[in-house]
C-alpha cells in the first residue's frame, strides 16, 4: 500500500529503504506494479487491488498452521491467537491466491521469509485506509508482524514515541456534552465515540443534502480542495457543498473548490514566509520550518487560526503570536519554540521492550494499552463497538469476485492515486517546472489490453463505470497487469476556462467513486472498481 521511494509519506524517507538494502536488509515487496524496489526484492507480490486483506490472511494461514510464529511472544503478550486460529482456517493460501492474483507458492514463500527472518519490520500506506474494509485489513496485516515477535524490537514494528499526541485533536474541553452529542454520524458509527473527534464524512453529506438530523449553514475549508482532490463523487459533493450559506476558503492558489464555492479566500503564507513546526507521524521527530521573507499581506494558516480563535474565544487562545503558541504545545518536551530551531531534527530519547518494563501503560503495569493488557489479536476494542472482533477479507464491490456479471461491460480493475515525482495531491499543477514531468492525467495500461481495445499509447480516453467518467491520456506499460490499469488523481489545469472550473469535473477520476464507507464508518473503495476504457471523440 505504498511506494516509498516516491510517497516519502509519515515523516518516513524513502531514501532510508535504500540505505538499509545496501547494509544487506532484505525486501518483499506488495504492489499491483512492477517497480524498480520490485526488481530488486526476494519476492514480489502483485496483489489485485483491494484483496491486502485476504493475502495477509493466507500468510496467516501459512504461519499458524505451519506453527512458524513466535510461540513464547504469543502465549505471553497476546490475547485471540485460538480465534485467530480458526478465522484464518478460512483462508487456505489456494483460495486466496484466487482471489488475489498471487501465485500460491509464492503466498507461502513470502509467509516463510517474515517468520524466519528476525527482525522483521513493514512499511505500509494508504492504499490499505482506502478499501473498504480497511480496519480489518489493518488488522490482518499487523497480525502478521505480532504473531512472529516483531514487536517493539530493534529492527521491528515500535509504538512510536510521540511528541505530541494530536490524533484525536485540542479543544474537545471546550465543547458541552450537549454539543459533542451532536456530531453527525456519531449515532451511525459507535468508533466515533471511541477517540475519533470527527464529523463523519459520509453522513455530512447527506446531512448537507436533507438537512437532517439538522441544517448546517457555514463550512471554513483550510488546506483542502475537494473537488479536485479527495472527495468522492466530486459533482455530488459540489451540490451539497453549494447549499450552505457562506463559505471560507484558506489556501495558496485559486483551485477549482474555491472558485466554485468561496464566499471569501484569506491568502495564506508560503513555506518561506512563515515559521512553523512538524513532529511527523509515527515515529515523531521536531522539526521547524524558518521563515525567511515576507511578500504582500499574507499570513500562515496558523497565525489565521490564531486570529480567529481569540476572536471566538479569547481565553482559549491567550497566545500573543504563533511562536507562543508552538512553545505551548511543545511544553512536554522540554523546549520552546525557539530552542527547538536550534536543536531541530530533535528525537525523543527510546527504548525497546517497553511492554516488559511499564512503559507503555500509564497505570505503569507491564504489558499493552489495551484492555487485556496484551496485544489484541481479538479485538475487545471492536468487540465493543459492535464490530467483527478479528480480521476479514470482504470482496470490493463492484470487483470481479462480488459481481462478476459487470466484466463483460467493465472488464478492468482501476487502481487510482499512485504517487508522483513532481505532485502531490491536487497541488503543483500551476507549477511550470513540476507540471513538465507529467503534463497530463495519465492512466497506464498493459499493451496487450490496448491492443484489443485498439487504443494506442498517447491516445485520449474516458475511464468509465456505472457512476461516471473521467478523462486521461495512455500510456502504455508492461509493468500493469493485463487485467488492471493504473491512474492518478488530483487533476485540473489552470491554464482552462476558470468559469468551467478549470475543466475539473472532465478529470476528476473521484468521478467514479462512492460515497459508501465500510462497516466501521471508515474505509472506503477509492483503490478498486471495475471500469472499461473508450476513446475521447474529437470535440470532447
Amino acid at each position: 500500500g505504498n511506494y516509498p521511494l516516491k510517497s516519502n509519506s509519515d515523516g518516513f524517507y524513502g531514501h532510508w529503504v535504500i540505505d538499509l538494502m545496501k547494509r544487506g536488509m532484505k525486501i518483499v515487496m506488495i504492489d499491483p506494479k512492477v517497480t524498480w524496489l520490485s526488481t530488486r526484492a526476494e519476492e514480489h507480490l502483485r496483489v489485485r487491488p483491494g484483496t491486502d486483506a485476504a493475502l495477509a490472511l493466507g500468510m496467516l494461514n501459512v504461519i499458524i498452521n505451519e506453527e512458524l510464529y513466535d510461540k513464547e511472544f504469543v502465549e505471553k503478550w497476546t490475547y485471540g491467537f485460538e480465534q485467530l486460529k480458526e478465522r484464518v482456517q478460512e483462508y487456505p493460501v489456494d483460495k486466496v491466491a484466487e482471489i488475489t492474483w498471487v501465485p500460491a507458492e509464492k503466498i507461502r514463500r513470502a509467509a516463510h521469509i517474515l517468520a524466519e527472518s528476525k527482525p522483521a519490520t513493514m512499511q505500509w500506506g494508504l492504499a490499505v485506509d482506502m478499501t473498504k474494509e480497511s480496519l480489518p485489513a489493518s488488522q490482518a496485516i499487523a497480525a502478521l508482524f505480532q504473531i512472529t515477535g516483531n514487536v517493539d524490537v530493534p529492527g521491528g514494528i515500535i509504538a512510536p514515541p510521540e511528541i505530541l499526541n494530536y490524533a484525536g485533536g485540542w479543544g474537545t474541553e471546550l465543547i458541552s456534552d450537549e454539543q459533542k452529542s451532536k456530531r453527525i454520524g456519531l449515532d451511525k458509527y459507535s468508533l466515533l465515540q471511541f477517540g475519533f473527534q470527527i464529523a463523519h464524512p459520509d453522513t455530512l453529506i447527506d446531512t448537507l443534502e436533507t438537512g437532517k438530523p439538522y441544517k448546517l449553514h457555514g463550512a471554513w475549508i483550510q488546506t483542502s480542495n475537494p473537488i479536485s482532490c479527495m472527495s468522492a463523487d466530486p459533482q455530488r459533493t459540489y451540490k451539497a457543498l453549494n447549499s450552505l450559506d457562506f463559505i471560507a476558503c484558506v489556501d495558496l492558489f485559486m483551485p477549482p473548490t474555491i472558485m466554485a464555492l468561496a464566499d471569501v479566500v484569506l491568502p495564506a503564507a508560503t513555506y518561506p514566509e512563515r515559521n512553523g513546526i512538524r513532529v511527523g507521524d509515527g515515529c515523531q521527530r521536531g522539526e521547524v520550518i524558518n521563515k525567511v521573507t515576507q511578500i504582500g499581506e499574507c499570513k500562515s494558516d496558523m497565525q489565521i487560526n490564531l486570529e480567529l480563535g481569540k476572536r471566538f474565544n479569547p481565553e482559549a487562545w491567550p497566545w500573543d503570536n504563533v511562536e507562543e503558541m508552538f512553545s505551548h504545545m511543545l511544553e512536554q518536551t522540554g523546549m520552546t519554540f525557539n530552542e527547538l530551531q536550534e536543536k531541530a531534527p530533535a528525537y525523543l530519547p527510546f527504548t525497546y521492550r517497553r511492554y516488559e518494563k511499564g512503559l507503555l501503560r500509564s497505570d505503569g503495569e507491564v504489558g499493552f494499552n489495551t484492555a487485556t493488557g496484551k496485544i489484541e489479536l481479538y479485538s475487545s476494542f471492536y468487540e465493543m463497538a459492535g464490530l467483527d472482533p478479528l480480521p476479514y477479507f470482504e470482496e470490493p464491490s463492484p470487483g470481479p469476485g462480488s459481481t462478476p456479471e459487470l466484466m463483460d461491460e467493465y472488464p478492468l480493475v482501476l487502481t487510482t492515486g499512485a504517487r508522483t515525482w513532481s505532485m502531490f495531491h491536487s497541488e503543483h499543477r500551476q507549477v511550470k517546472r513540476m507540471r513538465a514531468l507529467r503534463p497530463d492525467p495519465i492512466i497506464e495500461v498493459n499493451p496487450k489490453t490496448l491492443e484489443k481495445l485498439g487504443i494506442e499509447n498517447g491516445d485520449w480516453v474516458w475511464v468509465e463505470n456505472q457512476r461516471g467518467r473521467a478523462k486521461r491520456r495512455v500510456v502504455a506499460t508492461p509493468v500493469i497487469d493485463p487485467r488492471m490499469c493504473c491512474c492518478d488523481h488530483g487533476w485540473w489545469f489552470p491554464e482552462a476556462d476558470p468559469e468551467n472550473l478549470f475543466d475539473v469535473f472532465d478529470l476528476n477520476i473521484n468521478n467514479l467513486v462512492p460515497w459508501i464507507p465500510g462497516k466501521s464508518g471508515f474505509g472506503s473503495n477509492y483503490k478498486t472498481m471495475l471500469v472499461k476504457l473508450y476513446k475521447v471523440e474529437d470535440g470532447e
